[in-house]
């Protein structure tokens, strides 16, 4: 596998966490709805973890297409590929999100 194949693997793991995340925050909402205590805010997180996964999805599936296009103009042997992946890289982690969630 490449790299880029390890990125889109992560792209699915992520889509799939949200999707997790998404069941875990209606659930959390409905029983809120219901009067038990700390679950609207714990709704709330979850749904704030939702967006993080999602960006995180987005910024990987991004960078793997960023690495195929560097591998199929010649690999880190091009070095203006090379360092148009590298700017794109900066640029991918720059997207990143920067709170943590815990």
């Amino acid at each position: 596998m490449t790299f880029g194949d390890y990125l889109r693997l992560y792209v699915v793991w992520a889509q799939e966490a949200a999707g997790v995340l998404a069941d875990a925050a209606d659930l959390y909402g409905k029983l809120a709805d219901r009067g038990m205590s700390g679950l609207a805010d714990r709704r709330d997180e979850t749904r704030r973890a939702i967006e993080y996964m999602e960006q995180v999805a987005g910024v990987n599936a991004a960078q793997g297409i960023a690495h195929d296009e560097m591998m199929a103009a010649g690999g880190s042997g091009n070095s203006r590929a090379y360092v148009e992946y590298e700017a794109m890289t900066r640029r991918h982690q720059a997207l990143l999100p920067k709170d943590a969630l815990g």
